[in-house]
């Protein structure tokens, strides 16, 4: 019987028939091409035991200043940060804090509370935290809540873990904070009748806030600091501080000292009382450099005013009204905290000064932006921005920069490089997605096409800009990655591009069609690139039917072979600090790629399928009887379903063979299956596996029959 060894080679071709790729393959999950041979992908294990809210669309890695690895990871929901431990942190900015009276309500064996609170502007699904503990209905409302209904513009509801013992309405006072408010889930495509998700927006609500795009973030790092932006929202920045330690001493004023106090100030029985107080009440602390801070105070102000300083420089408004009050201020090491009357006669109690945990907005930066990133000189870059020129009115195709250093001058003047460029006659599309650094230049993005920033070094310009392509715009704002001084990216126009600093090339795919055909539409904002640079892979995963992501392709820049498969990770981001890569599920759990060979411990599957080989001339029917396995470093086992297929002229009949098991200890494997053509499907389900492919070969011998 003659032997017959199927000539397969690397490289997935769905764009062709399957009789057209003879010698290929036509599907595959979890598996890459090495050197020649297919082998299955490295597994994966959970990073953290946290599960981050909302779905994941931004992820980032650096190290601070001591070299601690971190992440972040933007959701529609939250922003977080996670240690090399796995430990995570909201760092949700808040977007307003105060106190609320009178306004909690409980209904008797019911879990839900309603707030009263005058024009709250709170939605669905957004973060609401009460810092007093305060019993109203037998429960404690201390605690971090998400909001569940909105029955009108002053009052919402939220759903407590545990259920009132008595039915009671409007009373009891806390702190409370509220945090950024939900994106959108999925993308709506338009406004209309028709369009976007059944239940999108709010009863009543105006379309013209309404986001068409689902929340995406864009993020980098300023020194050892997280800079991020939410589409369509302003920059935020954020220590990557993990505790939150009080700077000062006896900021309750239990006694003096610590406190150096000035003329009119006197500190008794848990206050700092000012009697025409025109001084300072101070002492000296060390915030950590770039940290923001929050000060914290209660106040009775009987006459005059005061203000908070740090270290020469007034923090926030003066206070001349009894009340609660916030202020934020930046760090720069050990300096003097004062409290600075003007004539002030009151009272100062419950004053505290912490490091501030949540990000917080970069003052002067655009209030609204489609995407930002950091360049070496340390301009932070902000793709679409109000401007200034217009009555900052938000225009999608103005790029505009910070000052060189100081991420928080955004207006140009004579004595820094802060400055601004609009690109819309550049034909590059109606909005700006996405900058991307590489040498020596950034590569700007539209929905049509891409603009080269470079530096100038003349502080009258500070940046040129210039065209390198139309027609090649991006399909979404993280569809675009960087590797080795190349970029690559996903087309809305139906094509992926590298750009390596000459001219965008468009990338030869065997599975083009098969990704632009499947593609779920009005969903391209979810498609999300990475480098796999362990592997020297560019990965694209992307949403289909379900409108979620489930499907990625793997290009391999080094032999141009293309590689298909499933997951249903919504962000990745590649080993740098941390060992592994890490990626998010749509379920929110963190995840170390490419480590070890099963799914947390677990059985994973993969497969790798052929495309048909013909078996003689291809018009002679043939008796495969046999097949000798041939792998390499085979851990666990797999199956293999041979697949043959005949065309006479009654018709073409494809019939599936029973599928046999192959372990290490399995030798030759007895079948007998006819056709002219025959496709071979290789599959695992084994906790651990790992299959590299040999030079498998079949026993095969003429049947004499033709068509």
């Amino acid at each position: 019987m003659p032997l017959f060894k199927p000539p397969f080679n690397p490289g997935i071709y769905k764009d062709d028939s399957p009789l057209s790729a003879e010698g290929f393959f036509i599907d595959a999950d979890k598996m890459r091409p090495v050197r020649g041979k297919y082998q299955t992908i490295g597994g994966w294990e959970a990073a953290s035991n946290t599960t981050l809210t909302g779905i994941t669309r931004g992820a980032m890695t650096w190290t601070d200043n001591s070299g601690n690895p971190f992440a972040a990871f933007g959701t529609h929901l939250r922003l977080y940060t996670m240690d090399v431990d796995g430990n995570v942190i909201d760092r949700t900015p808040v977007i307003e804090r105060g106190t609320l009276t009178s306004a909690f309500s409980t209904v008797d064996t019911d879990n839900t509370v309603t707030v009263s609170d005058t024009s709250h502007g709170l939605s669905i699904g957004q973060k609401v935290s009460f810092l007093d503990s305060v019993t109203v209905g037998g429960i404690d409302m201390q605690g971090e809540w998400v909001v569940a209904t909105v029955p009108d513009a002053n009052s919402y509801t939220f759903e407590h873990t545990s259920a009132a013992t008595s039915t009671v309405n409007t009373t009891g006072a806390s702190e409370y904070e509220y945090f950024l408010a939900p994106g959108q889930v999925d993308g709506i495509g338009g406004l209309g009748y028709g369009t976007g998700g059944f239940g999108t927006g709010g009863f009543g609500d105006s379309s013209s806030g309404l986001s068409l795009f689902p929340r995406t973030w864009t993020l980098d790092r300023w020194g050892q600091n997280l800079i991020a932006s939410p589409r369509g929202g302003t920059i935020y920045e954020a220590a990557p501080n993990t505790t939150a330690t009080e700077l000062l001493t006896n900021g309750d004023f239990s006694a003096s000292d610590g406190w150096t106090v000035g003329t009119g100030w006197t500190i008794s029985a848990g206050f700092a009382s000012g009697s025409v107080a025109s001084s300072a009440l101070e002492q000296s602390i060390s915030p950590n450099y770039a940290d923001w801070n929050i000060v914290r105070l209660d106040a009775t102000v009987s006459s005059g005013s005061f203000v908070a300083t740090y270290n020469s420089l007034t923090i926030g408004d003066a206070i001349s009204s009894t009340g609660t009050y916030y202020r934020t201020f930046y760090g720069a090491g050990e300096a003097q905290f004062q409290l600075y009357g003007s004539s002030f006669t009151g009272n100062v109690s419950a004053l505290s000064v912490k490091p501030l945990l949540t990000a917080y907005p970069i003052p002067g930066a655009p209030s609204r932006t489609n995407a930002v990133f950091v360049t070496d000189s340390r301009h932070v870059v902000a793709l679409g921005s109000n401007d200034p020129d217009e009555n900052y009115e938000y225009d999608p195709m103005l790029v505009s920069w910070s000052d060189t250093g100081v991420n928080s001058t955004w207006t140009i003047g004579a004595a820094n490089l802060a400055g601004g460029f609009p690109l819309g006659g550049f034909g590059i599309g109606s909005e700006l997605l996405r900058g991307v650094p590489t040498y020596g230049e950034h590569i700007i993005f539209g929905t049509n096409g891409a603009v080269s920033m470079r530096e100038t070094g003349d502080p009258a310009s500070v940046f040129d800009f210039n065209l390198i392509g139309t027609g090649c715009g991006l399909i979404g704002p993280h569809a675009a990655v960087e590797a080795h001084g190349s970029v690559f990216w996903m087309s809305g126009a139906g094509q992926f591009y590298r750009y390596s600093g000459g001219i965008i090339e468009p990338l030869e795919s065997t599975v083009r069609r098969h990704v632009f055909d499947n593609i779920a539409k009005v969903q391209n904002d979810k498609v999300f690139a990475w480098h796999n640079s362990a592997w020297n892979e560019i990965w694209w995963c992307y949403p289909v039917t379900n409108n979620e992501v489930s499907h990625y392709i793997i290009y391999s820049y080094l032999t141009g072979l293309w590689t298909n498969g499933t997951f249903k990770r919504t962000s990745w981001v590649d080993a740098s600090v941390f060992e592994y890569p890490l990626a998010v599920d749509d379920d929110g759990k963190v995840w170390f790629h490419e480590k070890g060979f099963s799914e947390d411990g677990g059985a994973r599957q993969w497969s790798l399928e052929s495309g048909w080989t013909d078996l003689g001339d291809g018009d002679t029917n043939m008796s495969l009887l046999g097949m000798n396995p041939d792998h390499e470093d085979l851990q666990g086992g797999y199956s293999v379903t041979i697949t043959t297929r005949t065309e006479n002229t009654r018709g073409v009949h494809e019939r599936v063979h029973p599928a046999f098991n192959v372990t290490n200890n399995t030798g030759r494997k007895n079948f007998r299956a006819n056709g002219q053509q025959v496709k071979i499907k290789w599959s695992g389900n084994d906790a651990p596996t790992f299959y590299r492919m040999g030079s498998p070969s079949f026993d095969g011998q003429d049947t004499g029959r033709r068509r």
